[in-house]
C-alpha cells in the first residue's frame, strides 16, 4: 500500500496484554538509542485509558504516537484506523472469533497486514477459507497466533527438521514436541476462552466445523493431510514417547499447536515430511508422575464447569478476568522450557535431532 502514517498500530492498547505490548514498543522501537524509531499508534475505546498509558511510556517524544478512539464492533471506526497503518497488532480479543474476523477483513480489502496471539483455531480456519484469496490480491498478511500459541512449537518443528535433513539427509517421520518446564501465569483472557471451550463444547462458534476436519483442521485447501487421526496426535493421553525418551501427559495447549505445525509443513511443501506424526506433550517424570498431571487437568476442568465455584474464584480474584493477568513479578520470574525431536522413520535406531 501507499504510504501511511504509522507502521504499525496497537489495537486493544489499554487491555493487559495491549499495554504489554505497547511498553514493549516504546523501550525498543522508540527509545533513546533505537537504531530505526517506527511510526505507531494506539488504538482503544478509552479516550482517557489510552491517555494514561501514553503518560506511562518509556520513550521521548511522545506527541508522534498517534491514539485512536476506536470501538472493535464499529466499521466505520476501524476502517478509520486500518486505513491509516500498514501493520494491525490486534490484542482486542475474549474471544478473538467474535471480534478480529471483521478487523481482518478490513485488513484483506486495503492490504494492511495483520498480527494476533490468539491460538482459537476456529478463527484461524474461518479467517483463511473466507479472506486468503483477497489477501493475495491485497497483498495483506495475517498472522493469527503469534505468542506462546503458537510461536515456539512453530519454530521447534521447522528447526528440528531443517537439523534432521542437514545432518541425516532424512525427511521426519515423527516430530513430538515437549514441554519440560512451565511456570508463571495465565491472563484472564486466555481463561475465559478455555472456559467457553469446557462449558460449551461445539455451542462455541465455528468450533464443529474446525473440529470435523480432524488433525488437519488448519491445512490450506487441497493439502493431502497425513496420517494423525487425533488433533493433539497419536501417542495418547500418557505413556512413554519413543522419539524423546519421556514419560508424559497430556499438555493443555497442545492441541492449537499441533495443528499450526501440521499447517506450516503444508505450505513448505511437506518439507518436513509428507507423512510425519505431530504431537506434543508435558513432560513427566515417570508413569505415576503422568497420571498425577492428568488427574490435575481433569480437576481443573471440572473447575472451570462449574459455575458457581468459577465465578466465586473469579470474585474472590483467585482466578484472573479477562482483561487481567499475571504481576509483574510472576511475569519476570516465569519461564518455560520445550524442544522438539525429529525422528526419522526406522524404529529405535532411527537418526533423531533435537531443537
Amino acid at each position: 500500500p501507499a504510504m501511511r502514517s504509522y507502521d504499525v498500530t496497537i489495537l486493544g492498547a489499554t487491555g493487559f496484554t495491549g499495554n504489554l505490548a505497547t511498553q514493549y514498543i516504546a523501550r525498543t522501537y522508540a527509545g533513546p538509542g533505537s537504531a530505526e524509531p517506527v511510526r505507531w499508534a494506539i488504538a482503544g475505546r478509552s479516550r482517557a485509558k489510552l491517555e494514561k498509558i501514553l503518560a506511562s511510556l518509556p520513550c521521548a517524544d511522545k506527541d508522534k504516537i498517534g491514539i485512536f478512539v476506536c470501538d472493535v464492533t464499529s466499521a466505520e471506526d476501524m476502517e478509520r484506523v486500518v486505513k491509516a497503518t500498514h501493520v494491525v497488532a490486534n490484542f482486542a480479543g475474549t474471544p478473538y472469533l467474535d471480534k478480529a474476523l471483521p478487523i481482518v477483513e478490513l485488513c484483506a480489502r486495503h492490504g494492511t497486514s495483520y498480527v494476533d496471539i490468539t491460538g482459537e483455531i476456529p478463527l484461524h480456519r474461518l479467517s483463511y477459507d473466507r479472506y486468503h484469496m483477497t489477501c493475495q490480491a491485497s497483498k495483506a498478511v495475517i498472522l493469527h497466533g503469534c505468542g506462546y500459541d503458537s510461536a515456539p512449537s512453530d519454530l521447534a518443528a521447522y528447526l528440528a527438521a531443517k537439523a534432521l535433513r542437514e545432518r541425516h539427509g532424512a525427511e521426519c517421520a515423527h516430530l513430538t514436541a515437549v514441554v519440560e518446564d512451565f511456570s508463571g501465569g495465565m491472563g484472564g483472557s486466555t481463561l475465559a476462552f478455555l472456559t467457553d471451550l469446557v462449558t460449551k463444547g461445539s455451542g462455541v462458534k465455528n468450533v464443529p466445523e474446525a473440529a470435523a476436519r480432524g488433525a488437519y483442521a488448519l491445512d490450506p485447501v487441497g493439502c493431502h493431510g497425513g496420517p494423525d487421526k487425533r488433533i493433539i496426535g497419536d501417542l495418547g493421553l500418557i505413556g512413554w514417547a519413543p522419539h524423546a525418551k519421556t514419560w508424559f501427559a497430556p499438555f493443555v495447549l497442545a492441541a492449537p499447536n499441533v495443528l499450526v505445525v501440521r499447517k506450516s509443513n503444508a505450505l513448505a511443501n511437506y518439507a518436513y515430511g509428507k507423512n510425519v506424526r505431530v504431537s506434543e506433550v508435558m513432560k513427566a517424570g515417570s508413569l505415576p508422575g503422568a497420571v498425577a498431571i492428568l488427574c490435575v487437568l481433569v480437576m481443573i476442568a471440572a473447575l472451570l464447569a462449574f459455575s458457581p465455584l468459577r465465578a466465586l474464584l473469579l470474585a474472590l480474584g483467585a482466578l484472573p478476568k479477562a482483561g487481567e493477568g499475571p504481576s509483574e513479578k510472576v511475569r519476570e520470574e516465569g519461564s518455560f522450557h520445550m524442544y522438539t525431536v525429529a525422528a526419522a522413520a526406522g524404529g529405535k535406531d532411527a537418526p533423531t535431532c533435537t531443537a
